[in-house]
């Protein structure tokens, strides 16, 4: 079976079952080091992680969807392409000259609530995924995480991110 004889709705159901393949292997990475070097350890190497994971993601995005140029329409259209957002519930609007994008359903905080664990403290892990992905799209967008755990959050965002434009 190729790809390219897929119909679209399999494609849809592909995409959405590799994003969720994509959160479950790092879910259980992490699980796995937090277990056995303790959560401070695991939290610093998936930060690591994620930070040059953020530059890799946005250019190969970048160059798959020949999205050029910079700005955040380039940043908006890059989001949508993540590997894991089709896992999470979320939403992506462009309003005032900024991009907002929320994570409204976090699958691997979910897991961790469900298995006794906890809310991940992810706001680092973010921070350092999205600096490197936004300079990777365009050095001047800047971003500002206004909500992400440990930070209390209502019931309906886990994270909310902004991104702006500096002229």
């Amino acid at each position: 079976m190729e790809l390219s004889n897929l119909s679209k709705e399999d494609l849809i159901k592909f995409i959405e079952l590799l994003s969720k393949q994509f959160i479950v292997i790092d879910g259980l990475w992490f699980s796995e080091v937090e277990k056995r070097y303790g959560t401070d350890t695991a939290v610093e190497m998936d930060t690591r992680a994620w930070e040059k994971y953020g530059e890799i993601e946005a250019n190969r995005i970048k160059k798959v969807f020949g999205i050029e140029g910079g700005g955040l329409d380039a940043l908006s259209r890059s989001l949508y392409f993540q590997a894991w957002i089709y896992s999470m519930g979320f939403g992506i609007e462009t309003e005032d000259g900024r991009v907002l994008m929320t994570i409204t359903d976090c699958r691997p905080q979910r897991a961790r609530i469900r298995d006794g664990r906890g809310e991940f403290p992810c706001k680092g892990v973010g921070v350092a995924l999205y600096e490197n992905f936004v300079r990777a799209i365009d050095p001047k967008i800047k971003m500002k995480c206004l909500v992400c755990p440990p930070d209390d959050h209502p019931d309906d965002v886990w994270c909310k991110w902004e991104f702006t434009y500096e002229k």
